[in-house]
C-alpha cells in the first residue's frame, strides 16, 4: 500500500497569547517556513473575555510592554470598557509577533501571512477557520492541566482534535507538567 507525503500548504495557528501559545508560535512559524506554507494566525475574542494587561505583557515582554503602554495609554484604558479597543490592542500584539517572527528568520522571506480577530466560541471559531481556508495543519500551545480541572472546564485543544479532519499540532511549554 503506497502512501503519499501530506502537502502542507496552509497552517492555522490559534492563540490566547499565553506563554505557551508564545512557543508553540515557534514552531508553527518554524514548519510555515520549512514547507512554504501560508499561515494563518487566529485569536477569537470570547463572550466573556480573559485576556488582560498581563497577558499582553506576559507574551511581548516587560520592555516592550513598556513601550505600548506608553504610546497608546488611553487604548489601554479602553480596553476594559470596550471590545473595540480589545480587538486593536490584540492586532497590534499580533503584529508585534509577526515582526519578530520574521528577525529570526534571519532574512528569509515569509509565506503571505493572514491575521483573524473572531468573536465567539473558541473550538467552533477554530474548526470554522480551519475548514473554511482548506487548512492542513493546526498549531496550538497546550497546558497541561490536573484530571479534574480537564474533567469539568473542558478542553479547547481536545475539542479541536474531536472536530476537525486535519493534524493539530499540540506544543507545551517545557518545564509545564
Amino acid at each position: 500500500m503506497a502512501s503519499s507525503i501530506p502537502q502542507i500548504k496552509r497552517i492555522l495557528f490559534t492563540t490566547d497569547l499565553s506563554k505557551q501559545a508564545g512557543y508553540a508560535f515557534d514552531y508553527a512559524v518554524g514548519l510555515s517556513s520549512q514547507y512554504g506554507a501560508g499561515l494563518t494566525i487566529l485569536f477569537v475574542m470570547e463572550d466573556n473575555p480573559r485576556v488582560h494587561a498581563e497577558d499582553f505583557k506576559d507574551f511581548l515582554g516587560e520592555t516592550r510592554w513598556a513601550e505600548v503602554q506608553k504610546s497608546h495609554e488611553d487604548e489601554v484604558r479602553q480596553t476594559l470598557i470596550g471590545k473595540k479597543r480589545e480587538g486593536d490592542m490584540i492586532r497590534q500584539t499580533l503584529e508585534e509577533m509577526l515582526a519578530a517572527a520574521q528577525g529570526h528568520l534571519g532574512g528569509q522571506s515569509r509565506p503571505t501571512d493572514r491575521m483573524v480577530v473572531a468573536r465567539g466560541d473558541v473550538v467552533e471559531s477554530i474548526v470554522s477557520e480551519a475548514r473554511a481556508n482548506q487548512i492542513d495543519l493546526i498549531v496550538m500551545g497546550y497546558h497541561a492541566r490536573g484530571r479534574l480541572e480537564e474533567a469539568v472546564a473542558g478542553s479547547v485543544s481536545r475539542s479541536v482534535l474531536r472536530k476537525v479532519d486535519v493534524p493539530v499540532l499540540l506544543v507545551r511549554l517545557p518545564g509545564d507538567s
